[in-house]
Formats: C-alpha cells, structure tokens, sequence
C-alpha cells in the first residue's frame, strides 16, 4: 500500500477487524458515535502498526489479533508505539483466560473473543472511555431502537406506542419515542397528547439541530416517557434530511436510556444511517404471504448494510381464525428466520385504548397482547424474554403451524 492509498487515521477512534462480522458489530459502534465508515478498516494489527508510520494513534482502537503468532507481544508493541493515552481493546478467536489476563497485564484495556457480543463489545468500549486520559465522566449511550413495519396495517406504530410506554412505565427506563412520520404519525394521538412544533425544522437541515430546540419540541407523557413527533399538513412535502436525524439522535442519546424511533418503511431508502446506527431492528410482519415477501426483502436490504445491528422479527394480528394467515412454520421457512413474538390480534382492546388515549399497558395490563408486548419490551431493556409468552399464544402458535400451506402457494 502505497501512501496515497493508506487510509487516514481518525483521531478519536480506530477499528481494526479480520472478519465481516466483526467489521459489522464495531462499525454499527462507531456510527452510533459519529464517527465515519472510514474509522474501521479491514485489516489487523499489521496495518494498524503500519498507519502509526505516518499518523498519531487515536485516543481509542480496537485491533483483531487473529494470524499473530505472539498475540500478547504484538499487543505490547503496539503499547509502546501508541502510548499510555492510547486506551486498546483487543479481540480474537482464542478462547483462553490466560491469554487474555496476559494482554490485559502488557497495557490493553480489554480482550473480547469472537463472534462479537453486542452487549459485551458496548460494555467495553464504554470502560475504554471511562479510563480515557482526559479524565472527564463519560454519560451511558442510549440503547437506539428502530421499529419498522415490513407492510403497511400490520401495526408497527402499535408496536412502538406500546413497547415504549412499558419500557418508560414497567422497567423504569428513561425513554424517548420518535415519530418519524411527520404528517400521519398517530404516536402522540394515541396517547392523547398534543404534538409540540419544531421537529419539522430539526429534521430539514443539520443545521438547525439544537438542544434547546428538541428539548421544547419533545412531550412529556411522564417523567420517564417524552414523545418527539409532527402534525404536519398534508398538501406540503416535508424534507427529511439524513445528517440532521443523525445529529438529532447523537444529541438525545445521552439523556436517555432508549430512543425508540417508529419509522415508516418508506423511509427506509433515505435514512439507512439511521437503520446502521441502531442497536436494534424491530420489523413487524403479519403471517401472511405479502408479509414473507416483504419481511425477507428487508433482511437482505438490512444485511447489505453490515451495520450490525440485531434484528427482531416480531408478528403481529396473530388469529387463527383470520382468513389468508399461514401457518408459523411455512412463514419461517420461506423468510429463512425465526419469528421472535407473537402478538395475539385483539381488535376489541386496541380500540379501546386507542379512543381512550391510553397505553395497553394502562387499561388492560393482563391482556395476552398487553403480556406479548411486555415480554419484547423485556427483551430490549436487557432482560431474557420468557420461554412461553403465555399459554393462549402458545395454543395459537400450534394451531397455526397445523395449518399449513402447500410448496405451490408459498411460490406464488
């Protein structure tokens, strides 16, 4: 490599993986910092130590130790080259606690084994920067959430309403839902809650992104729960500009626990850093044939992105009476995945919390679909999900997964 054609070193943060995956996870890290596609580069230790040839190390790197034959001196030498206000996190196949209670002891600040856990992989960098040498406190980073509907009338905006409030109101988060749909969101009305005006000029240009701003543009529903949505006219078209979500969900990531944004699927074209920014996917489907076509469109446009991200296939207006909807086992088999949860259909209590301005959660918090909702809410707030939702969305399951489809309509 010549040095015209090496790779810039970013001052803050560098990462440096051997695999896909692994490039995936820690460039989904680094863009939900700010930082460019660029950051990360493919490639190990050598080309780490070959850019510190011409370029000052960053304040942070991540370096894949795979193909050294002394991990824990390549480790050491980089220290030396880099210095003590570089913070080092190193990560490998190797399975071994000595090894990694050896790198640790030559100057790293951690060793992580691949394939990389997210949970795992953001706990470390945040003990990176804890011990940063500028010595400042370093705020949690929020957990960003991105809720997408793989059709339209599969309740998607439901879903984000809901799961939001439970997270705010069950598990005690600190929690801000965005409504990305400016002129027909419902997020705000179905809690009955005036929107407040602003997110229009945040959202149009980056320059125009203010704290103090989206802070007077945000609605409390409750000390734990602010919604950020529009009621835009209908005759207008509203610009949407992709620097400017960015630099809306960099501003509020620190001053709460989730950002859960309900995005329409038509936005999925222009805001795909925002989709590579999120720790999570959730893409909600129905079981039906369009909702197999679609679902499985969406995973490939999400796995060409590599952003790391977790997907979470969730189902909803789950009936075993309902006309058109196929059984479990012929949905999975044809999108290639597994449905995470099952959302029971139960028109009856949707309306009524819906013409009430209420959350499921606070009129009928022992309802099957309320419990649905709890346990993906569960899910996102770091708990383990129960193994059976409850025992009226385990008989559907089964009743469902008997009414199978034949090969020649699922090719249809």
């Amino acid at each position: 490599m010549s040095n015209n054609d090496q790779p810039t070193m970013h001052g803050e943060f560098m990462g440096f993986a051997m695999d896909e995956e692994s490039i995936g996870m820690i460039r989904g890290w680094a863009l939900r910092q700010g930082f460019p596609l660029a950051s990360v580069q493919n490639g190990g230790a050598e080309l780490f130590a070959q850019m510190l040839e011409a370029a000052a190390p960053p304040k942070m790197v991540m370096v894949d130790l795979d193909g050294q034959a002394d991990p824990v001196a390549t480790v050491q030498r980089l220290v030396s080259l880099c210095g003590a206000e570089c913070k080092m996190i190193a990560l490998g196949s190797a399975n071994d606690v000595s090894l990694y209670r050896r790198i640790v002891a030559v100057g790293a600040v951690d060793y992580l084994v691949k394939p990389l856990n997210p949970d795992l992989l953001n706990q470390a960098m945040a003990t990176a920067l804890k011990t940063g040498g500028d010595g400042k406190p370093v705020v949690r980073e929020a957990r960003i959430v991105v809720v997408l509907g793989a059709r339209g009338g599969v309740g998607s905006s439901m879903v984000a309403v809901n799961t939001a409030w439970l997270l705010a109101h069950e598990m005690r988060r600190h929690v801000a839902l965005l409504d990305l749909d400016l002129q027909f969101g419902t997020t705000s009305l179905s809690l009955d809650l005036e929107p407040a005006h602003g997110l229009r000029d945040i959202v149009s240009s980056p320059h125009r992104v203010d704290g103090l701003m989206i802070a007077s543009s945000m609605v409390p529903e409750s000390d734990n729960f602010s919604i950020l949505g529009a009621e835009e006219t209908v005759d207008e078209f509203v610009t949407i500009d992709n620097a400017a979500i960015a630099l809306l969900i960099k501003e509020m990531k620190n001053n709460f626990d989730v950002i859960l944004i309900d995005m329409p699927r038509h936005l999925f074209a222009t805001q795909k850093r925002l989709v590579a920014m999120a720790h999570d996917i959730i893409l909600v489907t129905e079981l039906s044939l369009v909702g197999i076509r679609d679902t499985l469109r969406f995973k490939n446009a999400l796995k060409a992105l590599e952003c790391g991200s977790t997907l979470t296939i969730v189902g909803t207006r789950v009936n075993a009476s309902r006309n058109g909807q196929i059984s479990v086992e012929a949905f999975e088999k044809g999108t290639q995945g597994k449905i995470a949860f099952f959302v029971p259909e139960d028109t009856k209590i949707v309306t009524e919390a819906s013409n009430a301005g209420k959350a499921l959660g606070a009129i009928a918090k022992n309802a099957p679909i309320t419990k649905a909702l709890h346990a993906l809410a569960l899910h996102l707030s770091g708990g383990e999900a129960p193994e059976k939702q409850n025992p009226l969305l385990e008989k559907m399951k089964g009743f469902l997964n008997k009414k199978k489809k034949s090969a020649r309509d699922i090719e249809k």
